[in-house]
């Protein structure tokens, strides 16, 4: 008699398991990479070569840092350029390891790539938040 009531509730529980397993949402796709810096194209976006993993490489791709407390249109915007300049040259230039993540924005035409940058453990983009707010 117990064999015969495991016997069928085995599959049913299976069933149900599985069934759970796949109503799960698929995870969200997660695009870090390390990368070295080829220049600074201006305040707000750098030019940079990534390692996409396997021997693959994406060289002099200009990104747009991601919410990195923009210049804006203040009059004096060409000296605050100038200023963000300093303070991303000074973040990035000796640094050994820079690692990239890449968000899309799909609202830009044509979409163009975000990027949230960590240079030597520190996040470069929170960094230019704090000293131009």
């Amino acid at each position: 008699m117990k064999c015969s009531l495991l016997h069928y509730l085995l599959p049913l529980l299976t069933l149900f398991f599985s069934a759970a397993l796949r109503a799960e949402d698929p995870p969200e796709p997660n695009y870090v990479y390390w990368a070295k810096l080829v220049r600074i194209v201006d305040g707000e976006h750098l030019a940079l070569d990534i390692d996409l993993g396997f021997g693959v490489w994406t060289h002099n791709q200009v990104l747009a840092l991601l919410d990195a407390g923009g210049t804006g249109l203040e009059p004096d915007a060409r000296a605050r350029n100038n200023e963000r300049i300093k303070k991303l040259r000074e973040l990035l230039t000796d640094a050994t390891d820079i690692v990239v993540r890449t968000t899309r924005d799909r609202e830009a035409k044509p979409p163009r790539y975000l990027v949230t940058i960590w240079a030597d453990g520190t996040n470069v983009n929170e960094e230019l938040k704090k000293a131009f707010p």
